[in-house]
């Protein structure tokens, strides 16, 4: 965040904590965000596989696989290739294609090792259907190539282009068959941004472009399957997933997964959402008493404050202010600061202003991220 965004948060906050307007000069503007990552899991591009064999039994089916297109930034160390089965999971067919990397520029090539080994694994279509608990059958069937970042938790995306191969009896073949149409989905929560533990939330995705289909949700980078797929209705597709018990960040997904496979493309979003404690401040004097409720203090006493209720996890930067400072309106800034693991800012120091007016102040502490408001009453002489 830059220091005019931050200056920005931080005076809109204590707008709201006074119960006033507070103007600043050149003070900017923010929004809150939700860290949604979004890259479309169909682009328009044209995956070329080279068939090793066309036996469905052959342990490695492919000896080639392009893309006509570069794989997005962050996501340029490997590729995956996978079969999408009937309801649209992913299945194996290879993992870990690093032969051409990175894959910054087109076409995104790759060489298919005939056997696993050096960390890549590769399957036969016949085990990639049988590890999907899903029968051979005659018909046409997505490939993904997905391209990928070797630290796949902090890089979850999914970009992925798709092509097709045929299946008829125990033989298959690269399928003629067009590009499917890229599809688009959005996944947002409410409350936005946050939530405190233990309360519910919501989970929205909507699809744009009117493309029938259904969304399944997902947590942990998708180890954790969230319920059953939900139908697109009118665009949208909602769940209440299981209240989250402790304070974390989580990566929540959504997979689109169209009705009509061959003509539309499946689409993945992740949303990292923050679950924080119920907000709480406690502030002590220099003796390491805790002072109650709108204590008065003195010009140029220390205090120490601790507060909890901010985004934990990864943390975020907290900014620390005292309204009604300077002539009984304009506010004081002390040195930001940043929550722990827990979503706490602990034994952070301050200085009562010297020159603060008599009157009724707070101390108020922002995260940044989450927006989450913290104060503290006092008084003066």
């Amino acid at each position: 965040m830059t220091r005019r965004r931050m200056r920005g948060v931080l005076v809109g906050a204590l707008g709201l904590a006074m119960g006033a307007g507070v103007l600043l000069a050149g003070a900017g503007s923010a929004s809150a965000h939700s860290r949604t990552h979004h890259d479309s899991t169909a682009t328009s591009g044209t995956v070329t596989l080279t068939a090793r064999s066309n036996s469905l039994d052959d342990t490695s089916p492919f000896t080639q696989v392009s893309v006509n297109k570069a794989c997005p930034a962050d996501y340029q160390d490997a590729l995956y290739v996978s079969l999408v089965v009937p309801d649209g999971r992913e299945t194996l067919l290879a993992s870990h294609l690093t032969s051409g990397a990175p894959y910054a520029t087109a076409p995104a090539t790759a060489q298919v090792p005939a056997a696993s080994g050096n960390g890549t694994i590769v399957r036969s279509i016949a085990t990639a259907f049988d590890l999907a608990s899903v029968p051979v059958a005659d018909g046409t069937y997505p490939i993904h190539v997905t391209c990928a970042n070797t630290d796949r938790v902090a890089f979850p995306e999914h970009p992925t282009f798709t092509g097709f191969i045929d299946v008829t009896g125990d033989t298959w073949q690269v399928s003629g068959h067009a590009a499917p149409i890229a599809t688009n989905v959005k996944l947002s929560a409410s409350p936005a941004n946050h939530v405190q533990v233990g309360q519910p939330f919501t989970l929205t995705a909507k699809v744009s472009g009117g493309v029938p289909g259904a969304v399944q949700f997902e947590a942990d980078n998708g180890v954790t399957v969230i319920g059953d797929p939900v139908p697109v209705v009118n665009g949208v597709a909602t769940i209440q997933p299981p209240a989250n018990t402790v304070p974390q960040v989580r990566s929540y997904i959504a997979v689109f997964t169209p009705t009509d496979q061959l003509a539309y493309a499946q689409d993945y979003t992740v949303l990292s959402y923050a679950f924080v404690k119920a907000p709480s401040i406690t502030v002590t004097d220099a003796n390491g008493t805790v002072l109650g409720a709108t204590p008065q203090l003195a010009p140029g006493q220390q205090i120490t404050v601790s507060a909890t209720g901010f985004r934990p996890a990864d943390g975020e930067t907290v900014d620390v202010a005292a309204t009604n400072v300077y002539f009984g309106v304009l506010p004081a800034v002390f040195p930001s600061t940043t929550s722990d693991a827990t979503g706490s800012v602990t034994g952070y120091t301050l200085t009562v202003p010297s020159h603060i007016s008599a009157g009724d102040h707070k101390i108020v502490l922002i995260g940044e991220n989450t927006l989450v408001t913290i104060t503290f009453a006092f008084t003066t002489k």
